[in-house]
């Protein structure tokens, strides 16, 4: 099993919380606890979850993005997913996520 994890860097523009793994239900509480920490203790309004080097995410991952995107809200804060792959979109537009979450292509886009 690969181990999953999540690099924070601070842009200009945003918080980015970039995700290297799978989003499954071995890794999702972990990464949701790590992405809400650091996302309510900045002071960016907006944050990017950076799912490009994510390729699998099941219900629990959605889950926690769905969490992550109420504590967004409440918090004042804009969430944007980048990049998300190919099989991860699918999920999004079969689950119709796709019209709740902000889906960009590149930070440029904020």
């Amino acid at each position: 099993m690969r181990s999953t994890k999540v690099e924070f860097s601070n842009e200009e523009k945003a918080l980015i919380a970039k995700v290297y793994g799978d989003i499954d239900a071995y890794h999702s509480a972990d990464i949701k606890k790590e992405i809400r920490e650091k996302m309510i203790s900045s002071d960016k309004e907006k944050i990017i979850i950076d799912l490009s080097e994510v390729n699998y995410i099941d219900s629990a991952g959605l889950g926690s993005l769905v969490a992550i995107l109420k504590d967004a809200r409440m918090n004042n804060k804009l969430l944007y997913l980048m990049s998300p792959k190919q099989s991860v979109m699918r999920v999004f537009e079969m689950t119709r996520l796709d019209k709740v979450f902000n889906i960009i292509s590149s930070i440029e886009e904020i």
